[in-house]
């Protein structure tokens, strides 16, 4: 394990062992799926830096599709849903909202919490979550706010394009093939929803 790591029983117990506030936010937008994957493999970002939990924004434009987004460090043809990570101390639904803000510039309304996503490394430690919201875009313009972000590209995906950056996603080149199998899995967990 890098040194920079955070051990794994320190992930989720600091920040995100918040059954009140889980509960606050299934109350106003929907019981969550919760969902625990085993990772073969947890040496990739972000599940392997300083971040100890992220949110997934799901977001609908007005025409129905799901926003995907690509940077210019991602192996060629490769999207997937946008995320952000949670400051330490900072509440779900506000990490929701400013990362929406710094990677799309949308004003968004949260409409449902999709999933929990839990991942756990083989010996079982957790060492990483993703919280998974649908997002309705009701104004704005996209464009990225953050040029650190890196983003190099959108596209508006139904769920049979949902299904094909997955497929995308799980084929990415060897040494990406982990963090793609990590990036589909909230893929899948939209796709039911929708």
């Amino acid at each position: 394990m890098r040194s920079d790591a955070p051990k794994p029983d320190d992930h989720l117990v600091k920040v995100h062992e918040a059954p009140a506030e889980i509960a606050g936010l299934a109350d106003l937008y929907g019981e969550p799926r919760d969902l625990t994957h085993t990772l073969a493999d947890t040496s990739f970002r972000p599940v392997s830096g300083r971040r100890m939990a992220e949110v997934a924004m799901a977001i609908r434009r007005p025409n129905g599709k799901i926003l995907l987004q690509t940077k210019e460090s991602y192996p060629d043809g490769v999207f997937r849903i946008p995320t952000g990570g949670l400051k330490r101390g900072e509440a779900i639904e506000s990490a929701l909202l400013r990362e929406t803000e710094e990677e799309t510039a949308l004003d968004v309304a949260i409409r449902r919490f999709i999933a929990i996503l839990t991942y756990r490394c083989p010996d079982e430690s957790i060492v990483f979550r993703s919280y998974l919201f649908l997002l309705d875009e009701v104004g704005g313009t996209l464009q990225e706010t953050d040029p650190e972000e890196g983003i190099t590209g959108w596209i508006e995906a139904d769920a049979t394009e949902l299904n094909r950056s997955a497929r995308h996603l799980r084929a990415s080149p060897k040494s990406w093939r982990d963090w793609g199998d990590f990036r589909a899995l909230a893929i899948d967990a939209l796709l039911p929803a929708l």
